[in-house]
């Protein structure tokens, strides 16, 4: 809709303005009544709310169609404002717990410490990969998209396998938990999650290597009987479960929509 600017001053001046307008915005907002702020917040709700579904529903090209792409454009800078806000509040909880010493004092340290530097090598590994560096042979990496690659594939990585694989030991604990066989339905429970667990692994396949691959002993082969449990039990469950939580998210998204969700639009009331 909007064609791209090839003038750099002109953008900035874009980019300056529209900052300058939003503060006034919040600072207008801020300081009315919270009425106002409340049929405010209903009203852009509403607005945005029914952009969405009326573009969808009405034929193609149609007068919604338009600003669409600045409406994503949008949604991507709130998305980034966002994350900044979560930077944010992640500095001031964890400056917090520096200043005052408390108990969580190093993982705030940690924090402050890990944050800092990956994002200063980041940023120069992606900006400006030979500042400060002698510049690269052929086959070589610059010494900050090295320092990069260090920071992301030396730690980062190997830091979210090890948190995801302390993560086996709780669902283990779930599992022993959950499968305590005092009722009918927690047999069942167990049964199946034993044939589907044996099906995929090598020792359970070959438990029932021996049974025929066609007639109806097939069925009594685990891979066999995991299929059937995973696409004719599983499966239905799983669908049914999914439509009712899409239900519930429609019921949810029109509460807010028409401004009857009171601790979203109206400040808890």
């Amino acid at each position: 809709m909007f064609e791209p600017l090839q003038n750099p001053t002109l953008n900035y001046i874009l980019v300056v303005g529209a900052l300058v307008v939003s503060v006034v915005i919040l600072i207008a907002l801020h300081s009315s009544p919270p009425y106002v702020r409340r049929w405010v917040i209903a009203g852009v709700t509403l607005l945005v709310g029914l952009y969405v579904p009326l573009e969808f529903y009405i034929p193609r090209h149609n007068f919604l169609t338009v600003w669409r792409d600045p409406l994503s454009d949008l949604v991507r800078v709130l998305a980034g404002f966002t994350i900044g806000l979560g930077i944010v509040n992640l500095v001031i909880v964890h400056g917090r717990h520096i200043l005052q010493r408390t108990a969580n004092f190093p993982f705030s340290l940690a924090f402050f410490v890990g944050f800092i530097s990956m994002a200063f090598v980041g940023f120069l590994h992606h900006y400006k990969p030979d500042l400060w560096a002698q510049k690269p042979g052929e086959g070589e990496l610059a010494f900050w998209s090295a320092a990069y690659k260090v920071f992301f594939e030396g730690l980062l990585l190997p830091l979210t396998s090890t948190v995801f694989s302390l993560l086996a030991f709780f669902i283990v604990s779930a599992a022993y938990r959950a499968f305590r066989i005092r009722t009918l339905e927690a047999g069942l429970l167990m049964a199946a999650a034993i044939i589907v667990m044996l099906a995929n692994v090598p020792v359970g396949t070959w438990l029932t290597s021996w049974l025929p691959q066609d007639g109806w002993l097939k069925w009594l082969r685990l891979e066999n009987a995991a299929l059937w449990l995973t696409t004719q039990i599983n499966a239905p469950a799983m669908r049914g479960i999914l439509f009712g939580a899409a239900v519930g998210g429609l019921g949810a998204a029109l509460r807010i929509l028409l401004s009857l969700e009171r601790s979203f639009s109206f400040g808890g009331q």
